[in-house]
């Protein structure tokens, strides 16, 4: 049973409205004035709200702003009922977010339309929602799978012992390729699910979202964003890349013993010359972050300001493939 909230100061118009909801099966909560109108709703959070215009305390303006932009839970349609028949007031309404706008007098066949029409639209809205969510979370773990069976398939390959140094040369070119391959796709994906995620937190400013939608955005963009961590995790970006160049960390920590972990990544996708997005992704920082931290590890390994940090990474590299 849809509950639908009137507020409206005028006793008898108030009363005939009530009356002929009740009798099309509609539970119905009513208030005399703006203040209590928004006293109830935020507490029973009604499927629609009838209001008037021109009431005491606060007026019909002053209930949608409040309950639409003070109070973001609460989202149902809102369809304004007044006596205001001038452009300037329905324009006003509307640009507040009001969904629709009955003139007094209107007829019952007139009310009824406007309420079955704005709930079976946030109906149909719902409806699309819960249905995109559901394919798109399809897609994402379908992705997410192809991605895990890739790398366990691969976590095989770090015992082996190449003998000969042209087949050394050889197996490490493949790697090269693939690594990069891995790593912009990771990022890709990476990229994919952060979007995802800033849309669905664009859905949920909305304000006519029910609270089980909001409840299934909510969860969906958490997931998203648990699995970006996971894609984005520096151990794993670290794994693969020494996995291809094992010698490369024993190498710089053996330069200076003072870097970290996140220095680590930074230098190894320097290494692969990723640009300063795609280090951005790495590292989960925004692109002037990445620029800064740059700045600061060349100092830190005690290179000068003139000095390029991708040749210091280049010939520490061709060392220690060498060995």
């Amino acid at each position: 049973m849809d509950t639908i909230l009137i507020i409206e100061d005028a006793l008898q118009l108030r009363t005939s409205i009530a009356e002929v909801l009740t009798a099309e099966g509609f539970q119905v909560l009513q208030a005399d004035n703006g203040i209590d109108g928004i006293e109830i709703a935020r507490e029973w959070q009604p499927d629609l709200i009838l209001s008037d215009i021109m009431m005491p305390g606060a007026d019909g303006y002053e209930v949608l702003k409040s309950l639409r932009h003070e109070d973001g839970q609460l989202q149902f349609p809102f369809i304004f009922i007044s006596a205001l028949e001038d452009r300037k007031n329905v324009r006003d309404g509307m640009e507040l977010g009001a969904d629709d706008y009955l003139i007094k007098p209107f007829t019952v066949d007139e009310l009824l339309k406007a309420v079955m029409v704005r709930l079976e639209k946030h109906r149909s809205i719902e409806m699309r929602f819960k249905l995109r969510i559901e394919s798109i979370e399809l897609e994402l773990q379908e992705g997410i799978a192809e991605l895990e069976g890739k790398f366990n398939s691969q976590k095989g390959t770090l015992d082996q012992v190449v003998a000969e140094k042209a087949k050394v040369e050889v197996q490490l070119k493949e790697k090269q390729d693939q690594l990069m391959q891995d790593a912009l796709r990771s990022i890709d994906i990476n990229s994919t699910l952060q979007q995802m995620s800033s849309h669905l937190t664009s859905a949920l400013q909305r304000s006519n979202l029910s609270e089980d939608q909001r409840r299934i955005l909510t969860d969906l963009r958490n997931r998203l964003r648990n699995r970006s961590i996971l894609l984005n995790n520096q151990t794993v970006f670290l794994f693969k890349f020494e996995q291809t160049y094992p010698n490369f960390k024993h190498s710089l920590l053996l330069k200076n013993s003072k870097l970290k972990k996140q220095d680590l990544v930074l230098l190894a996708a320097t290494y692969m010359q990723l640009d300063t997005n795609q280090l951005g992704t790495i590292l989960n920082i925004s692109s002037e972050s990445v620029r800064k931290k740059r700045y600061r590890l060349k100092l830190k390994i005690g290179l000068k300001r003139d000095q390029e940090l991708t040749d210091f990474i280049f010939r520490l590299a061709d060392g220690a493939t060498s060995n």
